[in-house]
């Protein structure tokens, strides 16, 4: 068992490693919106922004979630079955 801690622990670097330097870039590439030979007023980028910030918005779940909840509130209450 001691032997398999740290087998699990190189291949958790090795994956977090792989994860981290080489599939974002492949995954999620970086695009301008907007050239750099091109001007563009601040103005113009603001609205922008508000239009995709309302889009983003609409699409996110709000409101209040109604779950229930079983316990006690007592911290040292924490495990008993009664």
């Amino acid at each position: 068992m001691r032997g398999l801690v740290p087998l699990l622990a190189a291949l958790a670097a090795v994956l977090v490693s792989v994860v981290y330097c080489v599939l974002p870039p492949t995954l999620l590439p970086l695009e301008r919106a907007f050239p750099l030979t091109r001007r563009v007023e601040l103005v113009r980028l603001r609205a922008r922004d508000r239009a995709r910030h309302a889009r983003f918005l609409r699409g996110a779940v709000s409101g209040v979630v109604d779950f229930s909840v079983q316990g006690s509130s007592d911290p040292y209450f924490v495990g008993y079955d009664w």
